[in-house]
């Protein structure tokens, strides 16, 4: 019996009453109960998420950045804000190759870009500039 139960034990109730109580009661302590289980499988789920999710960190997928990209990226570290040209210049490359790279770099946010008067201007983003130093790329 539960503690309401206990607690009307020496008062006279009716009949009917009493049942009712110790029905409360009851449901009462199988909700418990299955709060405590909904909460320790919330817990186990947390820990399961939290698990998947370093899991997925490993396995996902950098993009590959070849000497070109690269060279580009130190190029733009190195001068503030160059054109496209002067990177294809600088770097002795084709300026449609470099467009190509600048817009892909752009696509997996390495690289920003900003006009005033027509030109467009290109800007490191700090996961490029991150990239650079973890691997040491910076003279």
């Amino acid at each position: 019996m539960g503690w309401f139960t206990d607690l009307f034990d020496d008062v006279p109730l009716p009949t009917g009453l009493r049942a009712k109580i110790e029905t409360i009661e009851a449901e009462n302590d199988a909700l418990k109960t299955d709060n405590v289980l909904l909460k320790d499988d919330l817990r186990e789920a947390k820990a399961q998420i939290i698990r998947l999710e370093k899991k997925l960190a490993q396995h996902i997928h950098q993009p590959e950045l070849d000497e070109i990209d690269v060279r580009i990226l130190k190029e733009i570290a190195l001068t503030s804000d160059p054109p496209s040209a002067y990177l294809a210049e600088k770097l002795s490359l084709e300026l449609a190759v470099v467009e190509f790279r600048l817009e892909r770099l752009m696509g997996i946010d390495y690289v920003s870009t900003w006009s005033i008067g027509g030109t467009e201007r290109y800007s490191l983003e700090p996961k490029s500039r991150e990239y650079l130093i973890k691997h040491n790329l910076m003279d």
